[in-house]
């Protein structure tokens, strides 16, 4: 079983870089459009990036997505990616970590993280399906998920959800049934926060008010639109000659709801959100950040730039960095609370999607924000006071 796990991670990351397992995106970051401010107010070079997340402060929302472990060829790229995340004070996930709890001589591809980055915000990972039993293996003990957070010295424990993976996977576990109960369980055992991840297929409105009845403390949305783990499985079948698993992967390659998406119909549960799923610029991470979203994570970007070198990891950042800035200023403001209260226009199969699922409400009130607070200004206007205007500088009245 260990040595099947640790060739899987490998053939993970290749297929990864070798070959295009993007999704189709049916609904995409473009249906987001922020209403241009003319008189933005902002100086660029003065923009406050900085946010909490689970108590603790970050210098950016930048969330570099839990990618890779479990084999000796991608330390390097854990310790790239540790070494950036360290510089900016970004979060960082480390891949599944069921490797190294199954072969502790894997661990380094690990712990190497902590070792370059001894104060940054570290998540450990571990898989949904590992919690419960499996035809081929028993569930996790607390021992072992214990240990996947000491191995990093984690702050926070991500569990994964990637029931369509297992699905396409021709070793998957099959089994689902139970995972929310040993959710809930696991939460109410160990005392570092969890983070309920998907991986490529999204959550709705009513998962994610399930899994924070589970006690979870964040949501990673891993919607539909970027890296497909089923496409990624159906390479991976083809190479073992199982068409059966590789028809299923290849069925399956769009299926999830869209990340823009998913941010919305999260953001009802009210927990921290990481957008994780198709942010390839900095324009959309500022969309998935208006949105909702606290952290947006980029996964396939930081992969590919970290299997190169450090230097290349930094020149990604650097550029969502820059272009996030540039649709602040544009929109008109100045620090992450003032983008979240940016107005923001949803068109196209997003609008579509979320207008049928009942959220024509909340979009009509995205796109009118500011509108909506000059108005309530001008209810508040007492006939005593001096004539009311609108400040150059906060637009409010």
């Amino acid at each position: 079983m260990a040595d099947e796990v640790t060739k899987r991670k490998i053939e993970h990351v290749n297929i990864a870089l070798e070959r295009d397992v993007s999704a189709p995106q049916r609904a995409s970051w473009s249906d987001i459009q922020f209403v241009h401010q003319a008189l933005p107010e902002v100086d660029l070079d003065k923009i406050d990036l900085t946010t909490t997340f689970l108590g603790h402060q970050l210098r950016y929302p930048i969330f570099m997505s839990s990618l890779t472990g479990g084999h000796p060829d991608v330390i390097n790229i854990n310790r790239n990616l540790a070494r950036a995340a360290e510089h900016y004070g970004l979060a960082l996930g480390v891949g599944s970590q069921r490797a190294a709890i199954l072969n502790p001589e894997l661990a380094t591809s690990y712990t190497i993280t902590r070792e370059n980055a001894p104060n940054a915000f570290l998540i450990a990972n571990i898989g949904a399906p590992q919690l419960i039993p499996q035809s081929g293996h028993q569930p996790f003990t607390l021992e072992q998920v214990q240990r996947a957070i000491q191995m990093i010295q984690a702050n926070a424990l991500a569990v994964h959800m990637n029931s369509l993976q297992e699905a396409a996977q021709p070793e998957g576990d099959r089994n689902a049934f139970g995972e929310a109960a040993a959710l809930k369980q696991l939460v109410q055992q160990i005392e570092r926060p969890v983070i309920a991840k998907e991986t490529g297929a999204g959550v709705s409105r009513e998962q994610a008010l399930l899994l924070c009845s589970c006690g979870v403390s964040a949501i990673d949305v891993g919607g539909a639109g970027g890296s497909s783990m089923s496409a990624l499985e159906a390479a991976r079948s083809q190479s073992h000659g199982d068409e059966r698993t590789m028809n299923i992967g290849l069925l399956y390659r769009d299926w999830g709801i869209p990340t823009p998406i998913a941010v919305v119909e999260a953001a009802t549960a009210r927990l921290p959100l990481i957008s994780t799923g198709g942010v390839r610029t900095g324009l959309d991470a500022a969309r998935a950040l208006a949105l909702g979203a606290t952290l947006v994570g980029v996964g396939f970007p930081f992969l590919k730039a970290a299997s190169e070198s450090y230097e290349k990891v930094c020149e990604v950042i650097e550029g969502i960095l820059s272009e996030l800035k540039v649709a602040m200023q544009l929109s008109g403001a100045a620090n992450l609370s003032q983008l979240r209260e940016a107005d923001i226009v949803v068109t196209g199969a997003t609008r579509e999607w979320l207008t049928l699922r009942g959220f024509e409400d909340e979009l009509k009130a995205m796109a009118q924000r500011r509108w909506r607070r000059l108005q309530q200004q001008a209810l508040n206007f007492k006939p005593d006071e001096p004539a009311y205007h609108i400040d150059p500088v906060t637009g409010t009245v």
